[in-house]
């Protein structure tokens, strides 16, 4: 007989299981869609029928084969085994699909398994088993699991079922995630009548990504497929009284309904609280507002007090100040629960967002003083993007224009339109007078003018001339000014702590290289090639100031980040002549040279000011070098 292989994968786990299993169980320990689950059970069905075995089918409980004699099961595991060589990849061979069998086969086990019952399911020896168990066991004890091992009995799994379910569907994810099946496992919901679960979220406003939707998705099957198997939580979620009048908590009750009335599987008060903590911990903060905690404004305040001490770094937008209170609100929930929003960025981000996610880290540091838990992946990479958003919109926030126009009307309405059409994301002309009018006007609530008219006299904000009929060398020029007049904002940012090093002993070029090269690779991906480049004259270019600073140029920049390193040398040293003992990397994709003219005017401007350079050259701390560097700008 020829099996099909959802058809062997529900055999086996029927064999396997002394009760009724569920389709909710089925379908998560097999990684079938619970549609596809009862459309095999019937071909499942006629199989088990031809050897007189019998399905039987409850609503409330599942399946379960009736009539079990040793004969027919032998029978049974033999057409199973033929089938499984013939196809060999329906046995889980890797180590790691063999951790998620066995781990799924323990949880949901109500009784004792012995390690060669696993060694015979998955046709590997014992000492395999023992070998797996061991990274289980692992694994385990982060869910508050422990193994119950007894000589001829085997393993059981003990702990709360809250972390039961928890790993398993932190099993299901991570196997979504290596398999990129995420959109997959939602498009089993469309078209289906589990897609009233997501239209009862749509209808109480809950916003939620879509990875977090799959993982409230996976999470709220298993907790059905549990509770119908008999697995219940069986106790009151602790301070859930803070939570009780919140619109999660009427949504938890009409889930529950909906389970009650499609799958006959009763969600009790304890269960209710379970899924409302969830939905509390996996939606945005999209809609949200907070609502004033003196203990979240103190460890708010306390993280940006450290940031600026840090980095210099400041904090005070307006959009700011409302979404980051509610992330530490929503984040200490999710460590209070155990409960995660996920997120498959963290792998790159530390890379593509270094300054952001040196602030995360510092977001963590401090939450890990107060909680004793630092933050999980998913949290720092939430906080990182939350930072570099803020960062963006602080570089390139648009600045409040004057315009003086000294021509008609028609020549208003033509720079208005040039400047929303070529800089709508850096400009915005919130006012237009004549010159005359100048004398009138409170300057103060303008970032600078746009003048048609020649201005000779000094006045509070910049002054850029433009064309009365303007053209792309204006908008070249506006660029340059305003990567100029407002680089001070942007200047910070070019700098990382982690790129900074003071009593550096080396006295050669390839020493020097070295340095760098370990300290940027501390952040970066970097191959050894990279470190030939700061020594390959044809590629660095070597600029002093008053023979104590030495800027390095890569005309090939160490990756597409914009990467400035900071050493001050123990004792100066020569470079093609060039004397220098503070040596500063310039490793950037600056193409209109913007960030390099501001920091070699900069440096300039410090060369010319000896209690500046003194102080640079004296082995000061990240902060007060950067200070230096922003008031010389």
């Amino acid at each position: 007989m020829q099996l099909k292989k959802n058809e062997m994968k529900i055999i086996q786990l029927l064999l396997a299981s002394d009760n009724y299993i569920s389709s909710y169980e089925i379908a998560n320990s097999t990684g079938i869609s619970r549609r596809r689950v009862r459309d095999e059970m019937r071909s499942v069905k006629d199989i088990l029928a031809s050897l007189h075995l019998n399905l039987l089918s409850k609503a409330s409980q599942g399946y379960y084969i009736e009539g079990k004699s040793s004969q027919n099961l032998t029978e049974l595991q033999n057409i199973i085994n033929n089938n499984i060589r013939g196809d060999d990849s329906l046995i889980p061979t890797l180590p790691d699909e063999r951790s998620n069998y066995i781990l799924g086969r323990l949880i949901n086990s109500k009784e004792f398994i012995k390690l060669e019952t696993l060694a015979d399911e998955l046709v590997v020896s014992r000492a395999t088993i023992a070998n797996d168990l061991v990274s289980i066991k692992n694994e385990f004890k982060k869910y508050g699991l422990k193994f119950n091992q007894k000589p001829n009995y085997g393993i059981y799994i003990r702990g709360p079922e809250t972390g039961k379910r928890k790993c398993l569907v932190d099993n299901i994810f991570k196997n979504l995630n290596v398999s990129d099946m995420y959109f997959d496992f939602l498009d089993t919901y469309f078209n289906s009548p589990d897609y009233e679960i997501i239209q009862i979220l749509r209808e109480y406003a809950i916003s939620i990504s879509d990875i977090s939707l799959i993982d409230f998705l996976i999470s709220f099957s298993i907790s059905a497929a549990r509770i119908s198997c008999g697995y219940l939580i069986g106790h009151q979620t602790e301070g859930f009284e803070d939570y009780q009048n919140r619109t999660e908590y009427f949504v938890a009750k009409k889930l529950a309904l909906y389970a009650k009335e499609h799958f006959d599987v009763e969600f009790d008060e304890y269960e209710i609280q379970n899924i409302t903590i969830q939905l509390i911990c996996k939606r945005s903060t999209k809609g949200l507002t907070f609502i004033y905690n003196q203990d979240i404004i103190d460890l708010q305040n306390e993280i940006l007090d450290k940031i600026k001490k840090q980095t210099l770094i400041t904090f005070d937008d307006e959009h700011f100040n409302k979404v980051f209170p509610l992330y530490l609100k929503y984040t200490l929930i999710r460590q209070k629960y155990g409960e995660k929003i996920r997120t498959p960025l963290y792998e790159d981000i530390q890379y593509d967002y270094p300054l952001s996610y040196y602030l995360a880290q510092i977001v963590s540091q401090v939450i890990k003083k107060h909680t004793k838990i630092p933050l999980s992946r998913s949290e720092i990479t939430n906080f990182t993007i939350l930072f570099n958003n803020i960062i963006n919109n602080k570089k390139y926030s648009q600045k409040k224009v004057l315009l003086i126009n000294c021509m008609g009307e028609s020549i208003k309405t033509f720079i208005n339109h040039f400047i929303e059409k070529e800089l709508y994301d850096q400009l915005v002309i919130t006012k237009s007078i004549h010159y005359y009018e100048i004398e009138e006007e409170n300057l103060d609530q303008y970032d600078l003018i746009l003048s048609t008219a020649p201005i000779h006299r000094q006045l509070p904000i910049p002054v850029i001339s433009v064309n009365y009929i303007m053209s792309q060398d204006d908008i070249i020029r506006i660029k340059s000014y305003l990567s100029y007049l407002f680089n001070d904002e942007q200047m910070l940012y070019y700098f990382h702590p982690s790129f900074y090093q003071t009593h550096v002993p080396v006295k050669t070029l390839k020493g020097l290289a070295t340095s760098f090269y370990q300290s940027i690779k501390s952040v970066y991906h970097l191959n050894d090639s990279k470190k030939n480049d700061m020594m390959n004259k044809n590629i660095c270019s070597v600029h002093t100031f008053e023979n104590q600073i030495g800027l390095l140029r890569l005309s090939r920049p160490l990756n597409s980040n914009n990467i400035i390193s900071i050493i001050v040398l123990e004792e100066p040293m020569k470079v093609e002549n060039q004397t220098f003992k503070i040596a500063i990397l310039f490793s950037c994709a600056d193409n209109q040279n913007v960030m390099y003219n501001t920091l070699f005017s900069t440096l300039k401007n410090i060369s010319e000011n000896k209690e500046d350079l003194d102080k640079l050259i004296s082995h000061i701390p990240y902060t007060e070098f950067l200070s230096i560097l922003l008031k010389n700008k």
